[in-house]
């Protein structure tokens, strides 16, 4: 663990690249590869924005979070429909006609909703984008979606920590 603090004090003394860690580090929550080896993101996230606030605005801080989730959403969403389109996807929904029409039906019928909610949801935030790139939902409709559940998400992480060092700091509580 002391490695991430030396690693988070480096980059507290330079905002380019630590506006760019804490892209980096909301991509790789956001996304499936890395969040699903990296449980504890959260934290390195939090972390990140913590020592940013020294250096970053909380503006600042939060527009890196934003695209750094937007992105991984965006990416997840093409994953999905290039996994869509192979034989192995292809045989796998056959089999499971029923449930790949159910999953489908829902994100057709309510994808503005799923897509937001997920967001909020460990595993669904990188799972729903990647089936609604199977499934071929409106890449319109998903940026959109992925963009101000990414916006909220940001704000809620960043008025976190706001929040606790307000209540810590000599005119807090």
């Amino acid at each position: 663990m002391e490695w991430l603090n030396n690693l988070l004090n480096h980059f507290a003394h330079y905002p380019a690249q630590l506006f760019a860690l804490l892209a980096v580090m909301a991509f790789c929550k956001s996304t499936v590869f890395v969040s699903s080896i990296l449980p504890p993101a959260s934290l390195m996230l939090l972390g990140g924005i913590t020592v940013s606030q020294t250096t970053l605005s909380p503006a600042l801080a939060w527009l890196a979070v934003v695209m750094g989730a937007t992105c991984g959403s965006v990416l997840n969403y093409h994953l999905g429909q290039f996994m869509g389109n192979t034989r192995m996807m292809m045989r796998l929904s056959a089999k499971h006609a029923d449930r790949f029409l159910r999953i489908q039906h829902q994100l057709e019928k309510n994808s503005v909703a799923v897509l937001f909610t997920a967001r909020f949801l460990a595993v669904l935030r990188y799972i729903v984008p990647l089936a609604a790139g199977m499934l071929r939902v409106n890449v319109g409709k998903v940026y959109a979606v992925s963009l101000i559940s990414a916006a909220v998400w940001a704000a809620l992480y960043v008025g976190a920590v706001i929040g606790i060092s307000a209540g810590f700091s000599p005119g807090g509580l």
